[in-house]
């Protein structure tokens, strides 16, 4: 089993670099750019499979790294991906420095520098029409998550997500997936989206 994910992964990787070197010398077509962008996915989707097995120690970067190199031809969805995840471990890693035990200044430069690009994704994700990634970026600033707390940006950012799919009648749905279905985040939204309107 293991040697069947070990030679699709090499030949996802010979295939992968020789879409990159085409890219470098030859104007790629949309075509071959989605294909190009499948094919990280597929590889971010066998090491996903990895995580957590001894021949694999390094799983989760190279899931990461896929992420990344997608990122870098226009892919949404590896964008969003790889900023949620950036944001995860620096929300962690924020969490460790507030408890104390385990705060260090190396951490809270991790910290920092895992927010920074975390939102430089994002940002990019929505630039590109994704809504989820306008969401997440939403709930960053009602949050505080690497930003400074401004929850009327982020309401504007959620309800600009919501308009942008037209889901009105999810909005319960939405929020509870976002961890916001407390009462006092629907009288905010219906407040700020009065007051706007």
């Amino acid at each position: 089993m293991c040697y069947i994910r070990r030679f699709k992964i090499n030949r996802l990787n010979k295939k992968l670099k020789s879409m990159q070197q085409s890219r470098v010398h030859n104007q790629p077509s949309e075509e071959l750019l989605k294909k190009e962008r499948a094919d990280y996915h597929k590889l971010a989707g066998i090491y996903k499979s990895l995580q957590g097995k001894k021949r694999y120690p390094f799983a989760r970067e190279m899931v990461l790294e896929c992420y990344r190199a997608a990122a870098k031809i226009d892919d949404a969805i590896a964008q969003y991906e790889l900023g949620k995840s950036l944001l995860d471990e620096a929300n962690f890693r924020e969490e460790l420095q507030r408890i104390g035990t385990f705060a260090s200044p190396s951490n809270e430069r991790q910290a920092k520098q895992l927010y920074e690009e975390a939102h430089a994704y994002l940002v990019s994700a929505q630039k590109l029409d994704h809504i989820e990634a306008k969401r997440l970026q939403g709930l960053c600033f009602i949050n505080g998550w690497g930003v400074t707390a401004d929850k009327a940006k982020g309401f504007d950012l959620i309800v600009a997500s919501i308009e942008q799919e037209n889901s009105w009648d999810r909005v319960p749905q939405i929020f509870a997936a976002m961890g916001l279905n407390k009462p006092e985040f629907f009288s905010a939204l219906t407040q700020h989206r009065n007051g706007k309107g």
